[in-house]
């Protein structure tokens, strides 16, 4: 320990907390930031108080913390504790507390000041969860509002991507050697030749051959024996492929070869062996996710092999689901992986990919707060208080459209009001402390259902049924019903059982399944799920009430259902419906009776291509399934209106008169909004189809027929839709027409592209020096001389160079064509006129 790098460091960094309380540190793998570090703050009397470190991941923060209590000579829960989801080992003597982040939030929720916390320590936040950045952010709140002497610490191997300075630009920056040794990389792609007949892909079979290869001493010239006769750790994007290559490697690696896997819901007990160091005359071979890419040291690793993969979960706002796929690598991640090889002596690091392909990774993976489900998140920041996750002091703005419908959902399940702040029944929600507000909101709900019932079947089954849905491993078959026992089988009984006490449940899990039955497990589901109430569309499935089309196995059970409450779907890639992986059979009768409130009457309206006429009709409608239709006599002016709008947004802008005034203008607003985006308003096909109540509907109340729309002069309408100052300023920036020397008004025509075209007769530009710039000077006008005939003769956007240049061969060419005309040899230097020679030397100077 006294070895490592970071010890160097640490005199600076204990004068740096006297005087400053941000603090970012930048230490390499192997320097010793998550553990000398933070077993010398213990002994600083400068820090008075308790000590959090945050690790990203529950294997890390479990193996870190009893790898200190061992440092230390005393047991977990003494000076060095841990807190994970569902596990604690702490005491009222613990000074330092390794947590997850999801810990730190809960803790802060429910005591802003973090009483008797003197610094909180962030590990690893370059992996940029969505925790981590709300962690950070509320305890950068904490620090500013109440505890200007909380002292934050963020740590990270690589800041590359990571904005930090930006966010604490008063922060004292320190950087530490790391410890590593040498590690040679070597790049084996899979081949196309390589592909054979095989139940596994072709990259994942690849890796198999050369890991094998590895061990053997074969093939891999570049790997020496000391290394050959280590462990080696191999990186996989998920559980089903470290399961598929088990498979592959058990009968096909060397006697003296351990196998161990490493994947986040795998029990602790398999976590800590693959960690361990090997039996004596045996080599480990780990496979593992990402879990093991920072803050893990796993013992005895001299080799690494990195497929190159990873499962990002990218969510879909429209679809309201997280897909997750198969990405490639960040360098970033490729650098941390490799770096796994060099820990005890000179490693390998064999990548699975060309070296011309590393060259092209992206520098760093996106942080989850632009890619992933926000809905947790807003509810811990509505819980905080916020309206809006542009209030916290966040590393990188949330994804807006992500963001909208986290806020529309906590709304549509009454956690939230129409302003964003909790409701009575959102703070009893939140209070359950489920990390799914649809659970939570689906428990709560079911608390009061049976609030006046002695029988409280229906509440123990939701409890149940969150722990069910919260677990990350499942038995097999998508019924929910069959589901349900193996939960009694599995470790997620104890989250269950902690949940019927929270809600003062005495009975065991197994006592609720004895009556369970499709009616209740499909109500409490809709309650969490209102969303994905799904009806049979025949043999293509279902279609979900937010729209989605989604599909089961053909010999599933539940597939000859007419109605469904889906928990659990996946997009597929290259497909136009869903996978259901978890749902429910939902009795019809339910949509009558006690789930009538997710459904309304409205009135729609839409046109009749065969008929040539508007119809209308009431819908008793689910979100965007029509449960019921009744016909509407009379169609009034505003149903009328929004038909027409939602009919101009299925086929587009087309059916409206778009001539080239309105072309033109658009081009002109583009141009104008680079410089003053605030004056002029966007007038793009998208943004007009966008704000169609705004600037169109007003003009519909006349239009009974579409032929009428063609009519409508949308070039005024949309004119009109700028004030009076930015209509001026438009025409002096950017207008229609050029003043000619000749007291012609040249036309300009303005482009995609964002060109300005100014055409004219060649010999009306005489005497300019140079082409017209617009814009306030940063657009240049491109001319297009024209002969006398007006055809084109030259497009430029340098008139002073063409007219020493390429003129020359225009006026040989045109003088024998049009010898009435002028063609002087300074063209420059030589005035303007739209006449012919005789008519300008006859014409007064």
């Amino acid at each position: 320990m006294d070895a490592l790098p970071i010890n160097s460091l640490l005199p600076e960094l204990r004068q740096a907390l006297a005087s400053v309380n941000r603090i970012i540190l930048q230490a390499p793998t192997g320097a010793g930031k998550s553990t000398a570090l933070p077993l010398a703050l213990l002994d600083w009397p400068e820090i008075n108080g308790r000590i959090l470190m945050l690790e990203p991941r529950r294997v890390a923060a479990r193996s870190i913390a009893a790898y200190l209590a061992r440092c230390r000579q005393q047991p977990l829960g003494q000076t060095v504790g841990y807190r994970v989801r569902g596990e604690t080992h702490v005491s009222r003597n613990t000074k330092l507390e390794i947590i997850t982040e999801g810990i730190l939030t809960r803790m802060i929720q429910q005591d802003p000041t973090l009483d008797g916390v003197a610094m909180v320590i962030f590990d690893e936040i370059h992996e940029r969860h969505l925790t981590t950045d709300l962690g950070l952010a509320l305890a950068l709140e904490v620090q500013t509002s109440v505890r200007d002497d909380l002292k934050i610490l963020a740590m990270s191997a690589t800041l590359q991507g990571v904005p930090l300075a930006q966010l604490l630009p008063d922060a004292c920056t320190l950087t530490s050697e790391g410890r590593s040794f040498p590690i040679t990389i070597g790049y084996r792609a899979v081949s196309g030749h390589q592909q054979e007949r095989s139940a596994l892909p072709a990259w994942l079979s690849h890796m198999g051959k050369t890991i094998v290869a590895m061990f053997n001493g074969t093939d891999v010239p570049e790997l020496n024996d000391v290394q050959r006769l280590g462990s080696m750790l191999a990186f996989l994007p998920g559980r089903a492929e470290i399961l598929k290559l088990q498979e592959y490697l058990t009968a096909r690696l060397p006697d003296d070869i351990q196998l161990y896997l490493m994947y986040g819901d795998l029990p602790a007990a398999l976590q800590d062996a693959a960690i361990a160091p090997p039996m004596a005359g045996k080599r480990k071979l780990v496979l593992s996710t990402n879990v093991a890419e920072s803050s893990l040291t796993i013992e005895g690793i001299t080799m690494v092999v990195d497929s190159g993969y990873r499962r990002q979960a990218s969510f879909n706002p429209r679809t309201g689901v997280t897909r997750l796929g198969l990405k490639r690598i960040s360098q970033a991640s490729a650098q941390q992986r490799a770096g796994r090889a060099g820990r005890v002596a000179a490693g390998f690091c064999m990548r699975l990919w060309s070296q011309e392909e590393q060259g092209r990774l992206a520098a760093a993976d996106d942080p989850e707060i632009l890619t992933g489900e926000l809905l947790p998140m807003v509810f811990e920041a509505a819980n905080w208080g916020v309206k809006s996750l542009a209030q916290l002091p966040l590393l990188t703005p949330a994804n807006e459209a992500n963001e909208a419908v986290a806020w529309e959902l906590l709304q549509a399940l009454e956690l939230v009001d129409a302003q964003h702040k909790l409701t009575e029944h959102g703070r009893a929600a939140y209070q359950f402390g489920a990390t799914s507000p649809r659970l939570a909101h689906m428990v709560v709900k079911a608390s009061a259902l049976v609030a006046d019932n002695a029988d409280k079947q229906l509440l123990g089954l939701a409890c149940l049924l969150a722990a069910l849905l919260e677990a990350r491993s499942r038995g097999s078959g998508c019924d929910v019903l069959d589901q349900l026992p193996q939960l009694l089988r599995g470790p997620e009984v104890k989250q269950a059982k902690q949940w019927l006490r929270r809600c003062q449940l005495a009975e065991e899990p197994a006592s609720y399944l004895k009556a369970v039955n499709y009616h209740d497990v499909a109500l409490l589901l809709a309650l969490a799920f209102p969303d994905r109430i799904a009806k049979a569309r025949g043999a293509a499935g279902f279609v979900l009430a937010n729209g989605t089309g989604v599909t089961l196995e053909r010999d599933a059970a539940l597939a000859s259902a007419d109605w469904l409450v889906v928990a659990d779907f996946q997009e597929q890639e290259g497909r136009s419906s869903g996978r259901v992986y978890l749902a429910t059979m939902l009795p019809a009768a339910l949509l009558d009776n006690e789930l009538a409130f997710l459904c309304q009457w409205q009135d729609e309206a839409g046109w009749d291509d065969s008929k040539g006429r508007f119809l209308a009709e009431r819908q008793r409608r689910l979100g965007k399934l029509i449960l019921k239709r009744e016909p509407l006599p009379q169609l009034d002016n505003a149903l009328k209106c929004k038909a027409l709008l939602a009919l101009i947004r299925q086929r587009s802008l087309s059916l409206l008169n778009m001539d080239d005034r309105v072309r033109q203008l658009q081009f002109r607003l583009r141009l104008a909004q680079s410089t003053d985006p605030t004056q002029f308003p966007e007038m793009s096909d998208t943004a007009l189809l966008t704000s169609l109540e705004q600037w169109l509907a007003p003009y519909l109340d006349d239009v009974s027929q579409l032929k009428q729309l063609a009519t409508l002069d949308i070039y005024s309408l949309l004119l009109n839709c700028l004030s009076w100052q930015a209509r001026q300023q438009l025409d002096e920036w950017l207008p229609t027409h050029w003043p000619m020397a000749t007291g012609t008004r040249a036309p300009i025509r303005y482009d995609e592209s964002g060109r300005a075209l100014l055409s004219v007769r060649l010999q009306e530009a005489l005497g300019m020096s140079d082409s017209p710039r617009l814009l306030q000077g940063k657009l240049v006008i491109t001319m297009e001389l024209l002969s006398p005939a007006h055809r084109p003769l030259a497009l430029t956007a340098d008139l002073a160079s063409f007219w020493q240049g390429p003129y020359t061969e225009v006026k040989k060419e045109m003088r024998g064509r049009y010898p009435k005309h002028l063609w002087p040899d300074d063209p420059a230097n030589t005035l303007p006129t739209k006449y012919t020679k005789k008519r300008t030397e006859a014409k007064p100077s």
